[in-house]
C-alpha cells in the first residue's frame, strides 16, 4: 500500500513539474511573440512633451509602425535617439532583455537627464530633392522639377496644424530655435523634420537634415485620450 502511495506521489509530482514547465515555456514563447509584433509591426509611444501640439497632444499615446517604409511630406515619424554612446555586449544584452519583457516600453538606454538619448516624434516637412527656406516659422518648399515655392501646407496631402511663435518688437532673433533661414536643397536620402510646436522644440533646425536610417517608425494614430483620437 505504501509503495503505491509513493508511486502515486511521484507521478503526481512529475505531472505538476510538466505543467509548470509547460506554463513557463508558454510564457516565454508568448513574450517572444509579443516582442516580435512590437519590434517589427507596431507598438505604442507615450508622447509626454508639448513639442507636437496641437495635433499630437501631450500625455497622449500614439501607435507607430516600423514596418511602414514610405516617407512623405506631412508624415509624423518617431526619430531614433540622437546619441553616439557605445555600450558593452553585456549592457546591450541587459537592454534587450528589459525591452523584451516590457513590450518595448522601457528602455534603460533612455535617460531623462540626457535628452539626446530619447526618441522624438517629429513631422516630415521636406523630402529629398526639395529646395526649402523658412520665414516666420513657416517652411517654404520648391519640389524637385518645380519653379515656384509653396508653403509646407500646400505641398502635403495631409492637413495639420502648427503652433507659431509671435515675437515682440524687442525680441532678439538669435534666442531660441530660429524661425528663418535661407535656401537649401535636400540631397538624396535627406529629410527635413520639424516639431509642430515651432516655438522651442529641437528638430532639423538644430540637427540638420536627417536620413531615413534616423527614423525608427511612422505614426499611425493617436488612440488615447479617446477624445483626441486621430489618424496620421
Amino acid at each position: 500500500m505504501s509503495q503505491k502511495l509513493v508511486q502515486f506521489s511521484y507521478q503526481l509530482k512529475k505531472e505538476n513539474q510538466r505543467k509548470i514547465s509547460s506554463w513557463i515555456l508558454f510564457f516565454i514563447f508568448l513574450c517572444i511573440f509579443i516582442n516580435v509584433i512590437l519590434s517589427f509591426f507596431f507598438y505604442p509611444v507615450n508622447q509626454k512633451s508639448v513639442s507636437m501640439i496641437p495635433d499630437v497632444p501631450s500625455n497622449s499615446f500614439i501607435m507607430v509602425s516600423p514596418a511602414m517604409k514610405s516617407m512623405n511630406r506631412g508624415d509624423v515619424v518617431l526619430m531614433k535617439p540622437r546619441n553616439n554612446l557605445k555600450f558593452g555586449k553585456f549592457h546591450i544584452l541587459c537592454i534587450k532583455i528589459v525591452k523584451l519583457f516590457t513590450g518595448q516600453q522601457i528602455n534603460p538606454d533612455e535617460s531623462a537627464l540626457k535628452p539626446s538619448t530619447k526618441s522624438h516624434l517629429r513631422r516630415i516637412v521636406a523630402i529629398p530633392g526639395d529646395t526649402i527656406y523658412m520665414r516666420d516659422y513657416v517652411l517654404y518648399i520648391k519640389p524637385a522639377g518645380e519653379k515656384h515655392f509653396l508653403t509646407e501646407f500646400e505641398t502635403t496631402k495631409k492637413a495639420y496644424n502648427v503652433t507659431f511663435f509671435t515675437a515682440t518688437s524687442d525680441w532678439e532673433s538669435d534666442i531660441g530655435v530660429k524661425g528663418a533661414f535661407g535656401e537649401v536643397t535636400l540631397a538624396d536620402d535627406e529629410y527635413f523634420v520639424l516639431a509642430d510646436n515651432r516655438k522651442s522644440s529641437d528638430d532639423s533646425r538644430l540637427w540638420g537634415m536627417v536620413k531615413k536610417s534616423d527614423i525608427a517608425a511612422r505614426a499611425l494614430l493617436c488612440y488615447f485620450p479617446f477624445n483626441k483620437f486621430r489618424v496620421y
